[in-house]
């Protein structure tokens, strides 16, 4: 039986390792949240005034004030693309990646969980990572992607050219939906489910359609944990980014997953984080 003494004691070392990187990376997130209102209002800010952790977020939130002022966002405008593969490819963000793909495999080890399953695969960036962390350390878990859009049926080919020996299935999944029958009959349990960036395009009821399918979920993704709001939440409202509040989530996590283990609580803590970063749920 998982407990949380299991997982803090089983994930102690991944623990110090993220929650350390975050209190320093992040350290003056404060600074930035001035910043940031700055930006939304329209005026100008340097590079050299934002904290270096950062200027990516510096890039797009301006690049979301500027085309909302000129009319709408547009996710295919090249600029987008370029900017949002930028922050993709940011320290914190492969860091982040890989660390939401080193717990889920670590928990899967120890669980004898029998599918990891995706869900908001989109370009396959965490797909991509997570089958380059099995293969650099010979474990071989089948895996299920799902995406709302036909774009996770595209991109993940390439990755199983890549990875011919990995049982890789992607599937078409609105997550603001009950999974359908042939994704139920396809996963075999216990199921653990990961993801990143994906709670916050959709609905925090999502929840209950993800619990249909997960035994364990690995949450990597932003959840207010002060009920306060800054000047980048706002901006990123503009594109779909709905502000999850943990005060609102928890009793939905209470029905699904009633065990819950704040995996980035020291940060919180210590910096005064306003976000859960990393969640870690069970039934």
């Amino acid at each position: 039986m998982i407990t949380e003494t299991f997982i803090k004691d089983r994930l102690s070392d991944l623990e110090k390792e993220y929650v350390d990187y975050l209190i320093e990376h992040f350290a003056e997130w404060k600074v930035w949240a001035k910043i940031s209102q700055l930006v939304a209002d329209g005026e100008e800010v340097k590079e050299k005034d934002v904290p270096p952790a950062f200027r990516t977020e510096l890039k797009i939130t301006r690049m979301i004030v500027e085309m909302m002022e000129l009319g709408k966002f547009d996710w295919n405008n090249p600029k987008v693309k370029k900017i949002f593969q930028e922050l993709s490819q940011a320290p914190f963000y492969s860091f982040f990646g890989k660390m939401v793909t080193r717990i889920s495999l670590r928990l899967a080890e120890l669980t004898g969980v029998k599918t990891l399953f995706e869900i908001g695969a989109g370009r396959a960036n965490l797909t991509g990572i997570m089958l380059q962390q099995m293969a650099e350390n010979n474990i071989n878990f089948p895996i299920i992607t799902t995406d709302s859009h036909r774009i996770v049926l595209e991109n993940i080919e390439k990755l199983k050219a890549e990875h011919p020996d990995i049982n890789l299935e992607t599937q078409l999944w609105d997550i603001t939906k009950s999974p359908p029958a042939t994704l139920i009959r396809s996963a075999e349990s216990p199921v653990l489910l990961y993801e990143r960036y994906t709670l916050n395009y959709a609905s925090m009821d999502s929840i209950r359609n993800i619990a249909e399918l997960a035994d364990i979920a690995v949450f990597g993704d932003w959840i207010n944990y002060t009920g306060q709001l800054y000047a980048y939440d706002e901006v990123f409202k503009k594109i779909g980014s709905q502000p999850m509040f943990y005060k609102d989530l928890k009793p939905i996590l209470d029905d699904c997953f009633p065990n819950i283990h704040i995996f980035d609580k020291r940060a919180l803590d210590t910096i005064g984080l306003p976000t859960i970063s990393m969640l870690i749920c069970w039934k």
